[in-house]
C-alpha cells in the first residue's frame, strides 16, 4: 500500500511539473511569435501596454464557441473600441489604444497560431471586478 501511495504522489507531482513546463513553453512560443510579428508593441503577457494583456484576452474568450474566428478576424481585419468599455468595467484596465489596426504582416495561419497560444494561457491570475 505504501508503494502505491508513493507512486500516486510521484505521478501527481510529475503531472503538475509537466503542466507548469507546458505553460511556460506556451508563454515563450507566444511571446517569440508576437515579438516577431510586432504584436508586443501594444500587447504584453501580463501588463497593460497600449492594449490589454494576452492573459486578459484569454480570460475573456476562453471557452467561447467563436473565440478563434473572432480573434483571428480582429488580427487580420482590425477591431474598434472592443476593450474601451469592457476593459475598465470587467477587468479594471482601460487600454490607451482605441482600436487595433489590421496586421498586414501576419498571415492567417500565423494569426491562428497566435490565437491558439493566447487561448491556451493560464488565466487563473486574471482578476475580474
Amino acid at each position: 500500500m505504501r508503494k502505491f501511495l508513493t507512486f500516486v504522489l510521484a505521478l501527481g507531482m510529475l503531472s503538475v511539473g509537466l503542466s507548469y513546463a507546458g505553460g511556460k513553453d506556451v508563454e515563450r512560443k507566444l511571446m517569440q511569435l508576437a515579438k516577431k510579428k510586432g504584436c508586443t508593441t501594444c500587447h504584453d503577457l501580463d501588463k497593460p501596454k497600449n492594449s490589454v494583456p494576452y492573459r486578459v484576452i484569454a480570460k475573456e474568450y476562453k471557452g467561447k464557441k467563436d473565440a478563434v474566428e473572432t480573434l483571428v478576424k480582429s488580427i487580420l481585419y482590425a477591431s474598434f473600441g472592443k476593450w474601451q468599455t469592457l476593459g475598465p468595467k470587467k477587468y479594471g484596465m482601460k487600454p490607451r489604444a482605441i482600436y487595433m489596426p489590421r496586421q498586414r504582416q501576419v498571415t492567417e495561419s500565423e494569426a491562428r497560431e497566435i490565437v491558439k497560444l493566447i487561448l491556451s494561457l493560464d488565466t487563473s491570475s486574471v482578476k475580474t471586478k
